[in-house]
């Protein structure tokens, strides 16, 4: 059973941290009147829908439900209990927190634990084999050939596996590890031949892929000398998803936060390269084309991305491919050049750090300019029909930029280069400027359809907007409460949500708590309730209510409750009709009368 903390020490960790600053380090918040606004991190969105209040230090998110304090935030986000949060945010505070760890979540209880245990053991072996060990030496020195520092392995946590069969299984086995798991986690791999388990990655220098929380989840391997595969990759795993996962993002985040901007490599090799150069806010796709998921995580830290791919063929169409991903998601993108077909580790190499930053990722292109130059590839310019094709190709996604400026300047550019009018070409434009608007909006009329019969919300009631007037007003004063229970005595609020809050909240008064709404969220256990207390938090209300006001809203709940109890009287009446029990038919009618008067 996991071990309670104290009311005063959580209350003394919830006054001690601020809800901005803790979800800041993974939404990208913008403060418009007293609250702050982003992209929720629980759902897909493209206009910010996700509120956090500084004041009552409460998050709401308009689109999708979410809510709750600093604490559910965390336990949402990264998955943690109750107890892990606090003692997170404990640390964050500097608050001692003395609570049995092992108690709130023993590591290694489950497969998923166990296979994160395993990894996190390799990472700190391969490191220490290939900086503190002979056997590690070559492989030190080739790093070293290649312009890898001392601090660039430490921060990436390079290491080393010894080009021996199974010392890492040994290693691992030590430790209590079955072969099973450590097959499933793709550390080791079975063979066909004598089904003996052998090391997965022997004999290469490991680079570590850590997730969102900083978790070690997989590796790759690199060939020293000549081999194939040059590069070998963890497979995925329960703990593993390429799809799902960015190299660098967690050691890079914070710089990407605070640049709100981010430069996106096609490998780990690049992505370390040019941190070695000076980008502190590069992170790498591993190889694998971008995801929603991907772009979703992007979206939420930065509002800028340079895509800095390899020169060559392939690398041109991935940019094309992830650019126009990113910018459909909102995304400002622009696309580092690297001459001479190179990729960005050898470039580095070749012309240092300065060059790469100053001619390189400082001379980037707009995706539009980048487009136009991708564009000509294996076209003939001086040929009349590939010259055509290619303005028609231009035109088309001129056509789709929003911004009127962008749109004229491209176009000017266009007639400059091949002595063309200006006018015809912006006539030809406009058209396919109103064609794509046109298909749009058709679009967008064909998806609202399910959608709006599945998520609009019918308009609230009288009684139900006062009953959440109400609860405002009682989350923030016990008097104010009291005034409440007084006034309805034993009529109930009318939707049971409501009704159950009022009631946690009667609790949490009577065990002498004063309204904090942090408290009362961590006080209850209902997730759906939480949600529902934080929207209700974030109703805006007047500092005092007039006993004219309070009158109305206290009306709207008894006078909702009578026309419910005239409903099931009208019920029983018929009912009584049907039975031929006239009297009781009598006695019913008369009840409804005086019901209808009290109104």
């Amino acid at each position: 059973m996991a071990e309670r903390i104290p009311n005063e020490i959580v209350k003394q960790i919830s006054q001690s941290v601020d809800i901005v600053e803790v979800i800041s380090n993974f939404v990208h918040l913008k403060k418009q009147g007293r609250n702050y606004f982003g992209l929720c991190p629980f759902h897909n969105e493209k206009s910010p829908s996700f509120s956090v209040s500084p004041d009552k230090q409460i998050y709401h998110c308009f689109g999708c439900g979410a809510g709750g304090n600093v604490f559910s935030f965390l336990m949402d986000i990264e998955g943690l209990s109750f107890q892990e949060a606090a003692i997170k945010l404990a640390g964050m505070a500097n608050i001692p927190l003395h609570i049995n760890v092992s108690q709130s979540k023993t590591p290694g209880t489950n497969t998923y634990d166990k296979m994160i245990e395993a990894h996190e053991l390799l990472r700190q072996f391969y490191h220490h084999l290939l900086v503190n060990t002979n056997k590690g030496q070559e492989a030190l020195e080739y790093l070293t050939r290649r312009n890898f520092t001392r601090e660039m392995i430490d921060h990436f946590q390079i290491g080393y596996c010894l080009n021996e069969w199974d010392t890492s299984l040994k290693f691992l086995k030590s430790r209590g590890f079955s072969e099973e798991l450590l097959e499933k986690a793709g550390l080791i791999i079975k063979s066909e031949s004598n089904h003996q388990y052998f090391d997965r990655f022997r004999g290469r220098i490991i680079f570590p892929i850590f997730d969102m929380k900083g978790n070690t989840v997989a590796f790759s391997g690199r060939v020293m000398h000549k081999g194939e595969p040059k590069y070998l990759n963890s497979p995925e795993t329960p703990i593993f998803h390429k799809g799902k996962t960015l190299y660098n993002f967690y050691q890079a985040r914070s710089s990407i936060r605070k640049k709100q901007s981010l430069v996106i490599f096609e490998g780990f090799a690049d992505c370390i390269a040019a941190y070695g150069a000076g980008v502190d806010n590069g992170i790498g796709a591993m190889g694998t084309a971008l995801t929603e998921e991907h772009v979703h995580m992007i979206k939420r830290n930065a509002e800028r991305v340079i895509l800095c791919f390899d020169s060559d063929s392939a690398g041109q169409s991935a940019t094309l491919k992830a650019g126009e991903l990113l910018q459909k998601a909102g995304c400002t993108v622009q696309v580092a050049m690297i001459p001479e077909a190179k990729d960005p580790d050898e470039y580095i190499l070749t012309h240092g750090s300065d060059a790469f930053i100053n001619k390189v990722i400082g001379t980037s292109l707009t995706f539009m300019a980048f487009k136009m130059k991708y564009y000509q590839t294996g076209k003939n310019l001086k040929n009349e029909g590939d010259r055509l094709a290619y303005i028609e190709q231009v035109l088309g996604d001129i056509a789709t930029m929003d911004n009127a400026i962008e749109r004229d300047v491209y176009l000017r550019q266009l007639a400059d280069e091949f002595s063309l009018s200006l006018d015809a070409l912006k006539q030809q434009e406009r058209q396919l400027y109103y064609m794509h608007k046109k298909g749009l909006k058709k679009q967008e009329q064909q998806n609202r359809v399910p959608v709006s019969i599945m998520s609009q919300k019918p308009a609230r009631k009288a009684f139900e907007n006062a009953e959440r007037i109400l609860i405002a007003h009682m989350l923030k004063s016990v008097t104010f409460t009291q005034r409440v229970q007084k006034a309805l005595q034993d009529i109930p609020f009318n939707l049971d949500d409501h009704q159950a809050i009022v009631t946690y909240l009667y609790g949490f008064y009577e065990e002498g708590n004063e309204p904090d709404l942090t408290q009362f969220l961590n006080f209850l256990n209902d997730q759906h309730l939480k949600k529902l207390v934080a929207e209700i938090g974030m109703i805006s209300i007047a500092e005092e209510v007039t006993d004219r006001e309070f009158q109305d809203y206290i009306k709207h709940v008894v006078n909702q409750h009578k026309w419910l109890k005239i409903k099931e009287k009208e019920r029983e009446s018929i009912e009584a009709e049907r039975q031929h029990d006239v009297k009781r038919a009598a006695e019913i009618a008369n009840e409804i009368i005086q019901l209808r008067k009290s109104l």
